[in-house]
């Protein structure tokens, strides 16, 4: 590899220290013997490396302001679902109430498709003549985008309950985290899961002035029914505390932050790593990605260090959830009194078809157990639902028998309000926080459970140039000599960052990548809140 441009890169608790602020995870405080982290959405453009990550955050930060939306992940028995928050102060709904507010999973869908890093392939062909011994004709294309003592009588210990209540699928209570003891009391009187391990891990942060956030999943749902968690709360920067996440995290598990404020967003104690682009196999769209993040983070003192995956204007998720007459009128919907007619007119009003919705219309409009033996997913079954209660049912009256008191007793109302409080609402609030906020940032990282020994801090450098998730490179093809059965023998790929790589044509032709031996990270950097990258490790010249 030799280079001939220059390049043009330039949940889970307040930290003992001053100036951090909140910690938040959901994977951390999920039992690794009964759960495990799952990704939930399929990119638009099937070769696009989504990365399954075990975390995924979305912070707004104003003015000590936080709002963090958490997307909740996890599989296993509803009863064993158990979740500790660590949180700096009694968080607050919208309405100023204390209390948390839940959110939805399509947030993090769009924000995955719209900010998801894309490496695109040119393929040129240089002009060769008319050598009459080539077996190959010339074509020009494009390839596809990658798209947490005395007489005194005994007296009662304190309570460490602050609020208690419910939201959506979930029972929760928010607890101080000054008594260890009294806490651990409290959940196992109140029959809160605590998986094990937690509390161990949560010992550094435990202390005057500290809380947590217990959440359980209500009586009666399941793993389906989880919605991303929304709390609001007052602290200096967020934080993300890795610490307790390292209970129950798998290795080299995926991070993602985005960050919404007035300027482009960094790791405050975390370095920050530009990866060699010449590491991506550009062949297949950077199908090898996150082993390529994996590999270049591995190279920071500590494994402590995150990428900027896009960094830029927030307009790129305005009205993409709270789109003008998004979800239709919900009093027209529920008006709607046959089963099929109304999940059609769900659908037709902007309704994304994912796990919330089909867990909610699954209590009015369930899934006969015949279909079930098909393997037919409620996603199939609702899309499709004019056919098989229409036709199918039809033909197959029996199929249908185990579902026809529900189907008679269906509620539109019911069923209309419960969409209206769970999705719709949740998504239009969401949509909103994109038009409050004029910046938005992705990083990524990976960590192993033994790199989990510094909780990451997030703050802003507002002097830091925009990163687009849009990558270029341009593979050229070269002349074979006269004499050779093929007009093309060998191929140039250049990326936009000033990197070239040597390769045959066959191998090009084949997508046969060979990277080369050099440093999976560009520069490793260390950035501040004003002024430009401090390079720690600079192998741009490699």
């Amino acid at each position: 590899m030799r280079r001939t441009l220059r390049s043009s890169f330039t949940a889970r608790l307040l930290a003992a220290t001053g100036g951090a602020a909140l910690c938040l995870t959901a994977a951390g405080a999920l039992s690794p013997s009964t759960a495990d982290a799952c990704g939930c959405f399929a990119p638009p453009d099937p070769s696009v490396p989504i990365v399954q990550a075990g975390e995924r955050i979305l912070f707004a930060h104003q003015h000590g302001q936080v709002t963090a939306y958490i997307q909740v992940q996890y599989s296993g028995k509803p009863g064993e679902f158990g979740w500790l928050l660590p949180l700096p102060a009694v968080p607050k709904t919208k309405a100023g109430t204390d209390g948390i507010e839940v959110g939805v999973d399509e947030l993090f869908s769009q924000l995955l498709s719209t900010t998801q890093p894309k490496y695109r392939l040119t393929r040129v062909y240089d002009e060769c003549g008319n050598n009459p011994n080539s077996r190959n004709t010339p074509t020009s294309a494009a390839f596809g985008d990658s798209e947490a003592g005395g007489s005194v009588p005994p007296q009662a210990p304190p309570s460490p309950l602050v609020v208690q209540d419910s939201v959506g699928p979930y029972d929760y209570a928010v607890l101080k985290a000054d008594n260890k003891d009294l806490m651990v009391q409290w959940l196992n009187d109140n029959h809160y899961f605590i998986p094990s391990g937690t509390l161990d891990a949560a010992a550094p942060y435990l202390r005057p002035g500290a809380y947590f956030l217990a959440l359980r999943l209500r009586a009666g749902l399941a793993a389906g029914d989880l919605q991303p968690v929304v709390l609001r709360y007052q602290s200096d920067l967020p934080m993300i505390p890795i610490i307790l996440t390292s209970v129950a995290a798998q290795p080299n598990m995926g991070i993602q932050v985005w960050m919404l404020g007035g300027g482009r967003a960094i790791p405050r104690n975390y370095y920050h790593t530009v990866i060699n682009d010449s590491q991506i196999d550009w062949l297949t769209a950077g199908q090898n990605y996150n082993d390529v993040i994996i590999k270049a983070v591995g190279e920071a003192d500590g494994h402590h260090s995150f990428v900027t995956e896009y960094a830029g204007k927030s307009s790129v998720m305005q009205k993409v959830l709270n789109s003008p007459g998004r979800f239709g009128d919900a009093a027209v919907l529920a008006q709607v009194k046959d089963p099929a007619s109304y999940v059609q007119g769900v659908l037709s009003n902007g309704f994304s078809v994912n796990g919330q919705l089909t867990a909610i219309l699954a209590r009015y409009i369930p899934e006969p157990a015949a279909l079930k033996a098909q393997n037919i997913s409620l996603a199939q079954y609702y899309q499709n639902i004019g056919f098989y209660l229409g036709q199918d049912r039809q033909q197959n009256p029996g199929k249908y028998a185990d579902i026809a008191a529900a189907l008679m007793a269906f509620d539109p109302k019911l069923a209309t309000d419960e969409l209206t409080t769970k999705i719709v609402q949740p998504t239009l609030d969401a949509g909103q926080i994109f038009d409050a906020f004029p910046y938005l940032t992705r990083l990524y990282t990976t960590l192993s459970p033994a790199d989990m020994n510094k909780d990451p801090v997030f703050s802003y450098n507002p002097s830091l140039p925009d990163y687009s998730n849009i990558h270029e490179a341009k593979l050229t093809y070269h002349c074979a000599g006269f004499f050779s059965k093929e007009r093309y023998d060998s191929a140039t790929l250049q990326t936009a960052s000033g990197f070239v790589v040597q390769m045959s044509a066959a191998d090009a032709d084949a997508n046969k990548w060979s990277a080369p031996a050099v440093p999976y990270s560009q520069q490793i950097q260390t950035l501040l809140e004003v002024g430009e990258p401090q390079t720690v490790v600079d192998n741009t010249s490699i």
